[in-house]
């Protein structure tokens, strides 16, 4: 058999060190994706919808830090995907996407679109395979745009390209050839001069730390510089917990820190952010540090200033520019916030919340705070989006920032079984545990199968109010009737256990926490919590819909 274009294409995927792909099969892949298992013995993980796919490659690449690879067929193939592209690109995900095209003249094929054009709207990159000769330079161009951070790319693979002929000279050249090292960015001595000028005249200052900071390994840095300057420390949430253990800790900035935590941040006079993009929520649309003068550290000189206007900015590598600015400060440590009153009070553990007895279903605090103690330590959190999320991304806290998983950028719903499908299919040695609420799970509900039929050991837990929580609340608040928002779900554990997964229904606390401890990681299990509806989160609001929340 001649070697023909799909051999070119998956020899350069296998080059790239591909060794998952997602996908769905269709008559523009099929040849792609029998070669790679068949011939390459690549993993393929079918999945049952395209976006589900797509989802599922974007949560391998938030796991691993690998491209996640998916494939899909031509058309509505490719139209299916357009949320979670979207969602990857707001990411800046590294998804490589295949998609496969019709053939050139082939005009009245009834699946032919304009696939380069949809492609640039919702990935906002595509690299199409010019001919024959030219697919291993155009996979290692793919790749090499996402492995650069630009985010997710569509790689658009003409069935005549593939069924051609391929010279037998072609050799893969892996994107990583044409790179770069890896390298840190290097402080400029005149920003660090000023900087730590401010952070001399500074008496309340605040070291913020983003996952930028601990991506660049900061951490030791950053407590050195909190406690030179008597700077109080926090996190973003994708870095939250980074701290912990550490004196003077006021935990989470942003929609969802405590009053406590807003208290003494309200106080501060200057914010040192480093790696942190200083987003709206993070800054809880401004209320955050009504008296302080912002300090941007970021390696991407596109992000300074993309949310809020910023006092001054460092380019450069997180733990880089806190060791410089240590070199600057002087050697005796100022007092600033750390006073043994506050060491005391911050000491002092929150006490829970006053939890609602309700007769439609348990308090989702008490789910989420119940999940953080039952759960194995080693557990990797991904949170869905909807009304329910922030009680899991508060109170269900993880060993390392990287093992919490947010597909939020986009607010959308239905994201957050496949991309935890991903996460897990990435790490394999930990469990992975996913929340997501009933109409999230009723959007992707045939990834339950998946999740199934791979045996990926997944534990989705179903935060079930019966209704669009969100949706249900600001109609209530409005004034309007609210029956539209509310549904009468199927029995969540019959539907599991249908599709070959583990499934237990739990309604009371102590059934909760058994429950919970069962779950070892071994295989798909699905836990259906009935939840009330009387808890309103609104900072959830606050955090996603800010114009919405502003009306209630």
């Amino acid at each position: 058999m001649p070697r023909l274009g799909y051999h070119a294409l998956a020899d350069a995927l296998v080059a790239e060190g591909v060794e998952v792909v997602f996908g769905v099969m269709g008559d523009g892949n099929l040849h792609l994706i029998t070669d790679l298992a068949e011939r390459h013995g690549v993993r393929y993980l079918a999945a049952r919808h395209e976006a589900g796919a797509v989802a599922m490659a974007d949560g391998y690449s938030r796991a691993t830090g690998r491209p996640g690879v998916c494939t899909v067929t031509h058309g509505p193939g490719l139209t299916q995907t357009g949320t979670p592209l979207i969602a990857a690109r707001r990411a800046r995900s590294p998804v490589v996407l295949i998609a496969g095209d019709t053939p050139v003249g082939a005009r009245h094929h009834a699946q032919n679109i304009d696939q380069q054009s949809f492609a640039l709207a919702s990935a906002g990159a595509v690299q199409p395979l010019r001919g024959p000769a030219f697919i291993a330079e155009d996979t290692a161009l793919a790749f090499r745009h996402v492995r650069l951070g630009a985010g997710p790319i569509v790689l658009n693979a003409g069935l005549d390209v593939q069924l051609q002929p391929v010279p037998e000279a072609q050799r893969p050249a892996p994107s990583w050839e044409w790179l770069a090292p890896p390298q840190r960015r290097v402080p400029d001595p005149e920003r660090v001069a000023a900087v730590a000028a401010r952070l001399e005249q500074s008496s309340r200052p605040v070291v913020l730390a983003g996952r930028g900071a601990v991506l660049a390994g900061a951490r030791a840095a950053l407590l050195a510089l909190a406690e030179r300057t008597g700077a109080v420390l926090a996190t973003t949430l994708l870095a939250k917990g980074w701290f912990a253990g550490e004196p003077f800790v006021v935990g989470l900035a942003g929609g969802f820190a405590d009053a406590r935590a807003r208290a003494v941040l309200a106080e501060a006079d200057l914010v040192l952010a480093f790696g942190a993009s200083l987003n709206p929520f993070t800054l809880d649309q401004g209320r955050l540090f009504p008296r302080a003068a912002i300090v941007q550290i970021e390696n991407d000189p596109a992000q300074v200033g993309a949310f809020t206007r910023v006092a001054d900015a460092i380019l450069a590598d997180a733990r880089l520019a806190a060791e410089a600015l240590l070199a600057a400060l002087p050697a005796t440590p100022r007092p600033g916030f750390r006073q043994p009153a506050l060491q005391e009070q911050l000491a002092a553990p929150l006490p829970e919340p006053e939890y609602l007895p309700a007769a439609d279903g348990l308090d989702p605090r008490l789910v989420a705070i119940r999940a953080d103690q039952a759960l194995p330590p080693n557990r990797v959190v991904v949170v869905g989006i909807g009304h329910y999320s922030g009680y899991p991304a508060i109170h269900v806290g993880v060993a390392d920032p990287r093992d919490l998983i947010l597909p939020w950028q986009l607010g959308a719903v239905g994201l957050g079984l496949p991309v935890a499908i991903g996460v897990a299919v990435g790490r394999p040695g930990q469990p992975v545990v996913v929340f997501e609420g009933d109409g999230g799970v009723m959007m992707s509900l045939p990834e339950l199968e998946t999740a199934a039929r791979e045996r990926v050991p997944l534990l989705v837990i179903v935060l079930d109010d019966r209704a669009y929580g969100a949706e249900l609340h600001l109609l209530t608040a409005a004034g309007l009737p609210t029956r539209l928002a509310c549904f009468d779900n199927p029995d969540f554990v019959q539907v599991a256990t249908a599709l070959g997964m583990m499934a237990e229904r739990v309604t009371n606390e102590a059934s909760l926490i058994a429950a919970l401890r069962r779950f070892d990681g071994s295989r798909s299990t699905l836990l259906h919590v009935p939840v009330t509806r009387q808890v309103v989160h609104w900072e959830i609001f606050r955090a996603l819909r800010p114009e919405s929340a502003s009306a209630v």
